[in-house]
């Protein structure tokens, strides 16, 4: 567990593997008092036992006898309706960390390596920090085994969100609607690999009056910028219309209702490109708009080969450019969609290893009764088979008892567990509390596991010897 809580993208794991004598005490005490609790009642029980009838009748026939069957058949009930609701909760973890490994983030997240590059820390500002990323995105690209590079202001799927507002024409002055907001730099749709569907790229050209205007506000509020917008964008406020060269988003003196607002020309798309998830993997792909930046927040390096074999030459690059510029987070995107993953990788561990335990324990539990029976009823056993009982008869016999005890305890547990499940709705992705598939699967795996338990006494029952049986009676 620590290891794997280590691996967690370099974050502290949060556990300690440390030995707390007060939680070891505490367990040994419940062990021992448990033990001494359950041992209490059928010792106590024996101690009521009537000498003659017993002696009368043999040591299968003692008091009681009834009444510890009946208990310890609901003991197994329980025992295996507790594990059907774990065996339940666990599937779901399970089936929804495989549903969020299995979503289409809309971009190839394999061969594909970020890491962010602090130029603040050079003092160098607008059109000057602008050029300075454009020169290491030139040094990245020539590098042994790089397709392409490019950059942006945070990486997608890094749990990082730009949210903006802003006006649709022919709209009321103050109304406004929001999209997701993601500043980009040249390349990014090629290096992500996220489809262009209609219209076509920023220009270099636009990437570098924007670069020249991000220092001089009021120059740059007559320029109209050119954004990417993607496919949900077009579905919520421009279902109707050609989305190409429509502008959005203009402001003037009175639509703000201020007179000494400057006019913003606002923007205008030239790009529609496939819905890409942006920020997490649950989150549902809402309308989002690419921006042309010239300042880096992350750089993204598309690679020929396994990205991990570049990180060293990506330092080097990064340590000629600038000595006493930090390299923060460097990691391929399958590890950083890991490290965000790693809450549903924890629990869904957690719940297997507890599920299978019960699992284990619930099968040691119907182990131990059948057995039981199978020892206390052995003068039974031998009368039947000497009375020409086939040993088929009395092996289905015993598996019946243990397959009755598992159905009716996996009945109780599907109940249980249709209640249980539904705390971890927000939790689950993709999957419902009352799965079908999971359902099945666990009750189909608790009756093999119940069969493979009820096995060894049924095969001790066919063995005996009725002779040495009714003898020893």
């Amino acid at each position: 567990m620590l290891a794997f809580a280590g691996s967690n993208g370099g974050r502290p794991p949060g556990i300690s593997a440390d030995l707390d004598l007060r939680v070891l005490a505490f367990t040994i005490g419940a062990a021992l008092l448990t033990g001494i609790l359950f041992g209490l009642a059928p010792a106590l029980g024996s101690m009521r036992v009537d000498l003659t009838p017993a002696l009368r009748s043999g040591p299968n026939r003692g008091h009681g006898r009834a009444s510890r069957f009946k208990l310890g058949n609901l003991l197994v009930v329980a025992q295996v309706a507790m594990t059907m609701v774990v065996l339940v909760g666990a599937g779901l973890l399970v089936h929804t960390l495989q549903n969020l490994r299995n979503v289409d983030p809309g971009f190839a997240t394999q061969k594909l390596l970020t890491f962010s590059v602090d130029a603040t820390l050079t003092g160098y500002k607008g059109e000057r920090r602008a050029q300075f990323y454009g020169e290491l995105q030139q040094r990245f690209s020539a590098l042994p085994g790089v397709l392409s590079v490019s950059y942006s202001q945070s990486a997608l799927l890094s749990g990082s969100l730009g949210i903006t507002g802003f006006h649709l024409p022919g709209t009321l002055p103050k109304a406004s609607v929001s999209a997701d907001y993601l500043p980009i730099g040249p390349g990014f749709f090629d290096t992500m690999k996220i489809p262009m569907v209609k219209g076509r790229m920023i220009s270099p050209a636009e990437f570098a009056l924007i670069d020249k205007i991000e220092d001089d506000p009021k120059a740059g509020a007559k320029v109209v910028t050119p954004v990417v917008v993607n496919e949900s964008f077009v579905k919520a406020y421009f279902p109707k219309v050609d989305p190409i060269g429509q502008p959005f988003g203009a402001d003037s003196p009175a639509m703000s209702g201020d007179p000494d607002t400057e006019e913003s020309a606002g923007s205008m798309i030239v790009g529609v490109v496939r819905d890409a998830k942006y920020n997490d993997l649950r989150r549902e792909i809402h309308p989002t708009m690419y921006v042309p930046s010239g300042d880096a927040g992350t750089f993204e390096l598309r690679t020929a080969g396994d990205p991990e074999l570049l990180v060293q030459a990506v330092r080097n690059v990064v340590r000629q450019a600038g000595p006493d510029l930090p390299i923060v987070g460097i990691e391929t995107q399958t590890q950083q969609i890991d490290t965000m993953l790693f809450r549903e990788r924890l629990i869904a561990r957690l719940a297997s290893l507890f599920g299978l335990l019960s699992l284990l324990l619930a099968s040691i539990g119907l182990y131990g009764l059948l057995a039981y029976e199978v020892t206390n009823g052995t003068r039974e056993i031998g009368i039947r088979v000497a009375l020409g009982a086939p040993l088929v008869d009395v092996l289905r016999g015993v598996v019946r008892h243990g397959v009755v005890l598992t159905a009716i305890g996996a009945a109780i547990g599907i109940a249980g567990s249709l209640a249980v499940t539904r705390l971890l709705g927000s939790m689950l992705f993709g999957v419902k509390p009352s799965d079908p598939v999971t359902l099945i699967g666990v009750s189909c795996l608790l009756l093999l596991v119940s069969l493979a338990a009820c096995y060894i006494p049924a095969r001790r029952a066919t063995r005996v010897d009725p002779l040495a049986a009714l003898r020893h009676e």
